[in-house]
């Protein structure tokens, strides 16, 4: 007999005959006892593996991540590029000649990397006598959960709201291969639909109503944004809709004068 089976016969005839009849077999419930252990054992031992396994899995996939992400970086200063210059041609008209543009980025861990997750440049319209609504249009670059996407996306806030528009569009591309053409063909077509948009606002009553004039000579109610001149007179400004009832008025203002 094996040291272990002597010294569990012992603790066998140390037991009190209740707890004997009790359990059965003692030696074969400590057999049994023995097997649970092990089951035991084996799934905690199944389970650290799996958590190796998964520590491993995602010190790989950070390697990747990190990779792609300084290829988004690269990626954000191209397209930053690209939209630049469309911007400077949405300026070089007079409408937008007061717009503000500022340029935000979302920073990605400890501060002062320099790293972001994402870049925003956004334009406000000031409220003018041309702008009667608060107008505010934004590009964000961005990308996906894995880092293998960018996404552009765009938004036009105005408010109130009188009009139907395009309040937001995105683009998807691969970080890898994006396609700078289709890109800068994108960023345009959503430039000419807020200018579309924007001047809209010059035809709705319902933002004009604040800014409109009455032409004393063709006797004509209009946006003062359209005046095509204006003239003092008699401590009152006149506006007028067009250049020929401007030169009327010079040549015959009392004929034309309106009753304060």
């Amino acid at each position: 007999m094996s040291i272990s089976s002597v010294e569990a016969h012992a603790d066998i005839a140390a037991l009190p005959d209740s707890v004997i009849s009790q359990n059965g077999n003692p030696a074969k419930n400590a057999f049994a006892v023995d097997r649970l252990v092990q089951r035991l054992s084996a799934e905690a031992d199944a389970a650290t593996k799996r958590v190796h396994s998964l520590r491993a899995e995602a010190a790989k996939a950070f390697v990747g991540q990190e990779e792609r992400f300084m290829r988004f970086m690269a990626l954000t200063d191209r397209i930053h590029s690209i939209l630049q210059p469309r911007l400077g041609a949405l300026f070089t008209l007079s409408a937008f000649k007061d717009i503000q543009q500022s340029v935000s980025l979302e920073p990605r861990g400890p501060k002062g990397r320099g790293d972001s997750h994402g870049r925003t440049t956004t334009l406000c319209v000031p409220f003018s006598d041309d702008c009667p609504a608060k107008v505010e249009l934004s590009f964000r670059l961005g990308h996906d959960g894995p880092i293998e996407n960018a996404i552009l996306d765009y938004r036009l806030d105005i408010l109130p709201i009188f009009i139907k528009f395009d309040s937001h569009d995105q683009l998807l591309f691969p970080i890898g291969q994006p396609n700078e053409e289709a890109i800068a063909a994108w960023i345009d077509e959503k430039l000419v639909g807020f200018t579309r948009t924007y001047f809209e606002l010059s035809f709705t009553d319902q933002y004009q109503k604040q800014n409109l004039e009455t032409d004393p000579v063709m006797d004509i109610r209009f946006p003062r944004a359209f005046a095509t001149g204006k003239k003092e007179y008699q401590g009152r400004t006149y506006y007028f809709y067009t250049p020929e009832s401007s030169k009327e008025f010079a040549e015959h203002p009392s004929e034309y004068l309106v009753p304060a």
